[in-house]
């Protein structure tokens, strides 16, 4: 992946690349999976080579229930991550049935909710358990609002976020009811990072729930064609005027993938 100019500054991102790379891969892996006929976590069990990879996503799976009957509307997703020293999986439920999806509350971002996170890491020699159960939390969050709610939209130039108000992080009406952290047991000397190991594999955990329950593959993120700063946009077009003024696009590189 590639950093463009778009002629307006930009600030950094928690985890940037990561999230968007780990959500492809697993949304490929559950496609493959599907095609081979076989359960995504017996896929992923049966090709990969990690054994710290393996054993977090063995334990991720008893301990979140994988593969336990869901209501129509409503599915698991499950995802793995390898980055600062660490490994983690995460097992996710979501609610995509309408009176989920269309709850109503005011100026929120709604829609499909995850009702049920659990995630394990193994970071290797840990320090502080409590504070890796909390950071993880955090990351937890922070994955949801990038499959589920958060973005920006610019219009004549302009971001129409302007602050937290409108930029619609993971609020307490889309927290998952349940959140579980599993801090994997390490003879390792050597610890490892965790910064935002938390994000990536729940980001792609989601996406892959999503997928499951609703039968299609989301392309773009995050899934809300009814977010509020959409809606401002549809009462307030962009100003021809000012559209026609704009400099021309310079061309932009556009990153491939295999």
């Amino acid at each position: 992946m590639l950093e463009v100019d778009e002629r307006f500054n930009t600030g950094s991102m928690r985890n940037i690349y990561s999230p968007d790379v780990r959500v492809a891969a697993e949304l490929v892996v559950d496609q493959l999976a599907a095609r081979m006929k076989m359960d995504p976590l017996a896929f992923r069990l049966k090709f990969e080579r990690n054994a710290r990879l393996r054993a977090v996503l063995q334990k991720v799976a008893a301990a979140g229930e994988w593969g336990r009957a869901m209501a129509p509307g409503t599915a698991q997703g499950i995802a793995i991550h390898k980055e600062y020293k660490g490994v983690s999986a995460c097992v996710v439920e979501i609610d995509t049935r309408p009176a989920t999806v269309n709850r109503s509350i005011p100026n929120a971002v709604t829609g499909p909710r995850v009702t049920r996170v659990t995630y394990a890491i193994d970071a290797g020699r840990v320090v502080n358990p409590r504070g890796l159960e909390a950071q993880m939390q955090g990351g937890i969050n922070d994955g949801i609002a990038l499959a589920l709610t958060s973005s920006l939209h610019l219009r004549d130039g302009h971001f129409l976020e302007a602050s937290w108000d409108n930029y619609f992080y993971t609020r307490q009406w889309n927290t998952p009811p349940r959140v579980d952290v599993i801090v994997m047991p390490s003879d390792s000397e050597q610890p490892g990072g965790a910064g935002e190991a938390g994000v990536a594999a729940t980001f792609a955990a989601v996406a892959c729930a999503y997928a499951r329950a609703t039968g299609t593959m989301p392309t773009s993120f995050p899934d809300q064609p009814r977010h509020p700063v959409l809606r401002a946009e549809a009462v307030h077009p962009p100003d021809p005027a000012i559209a026609d003024q704009r400099p021309p696009a310079r061309p932009v590189r556009r990153p491939t993938h295999a």
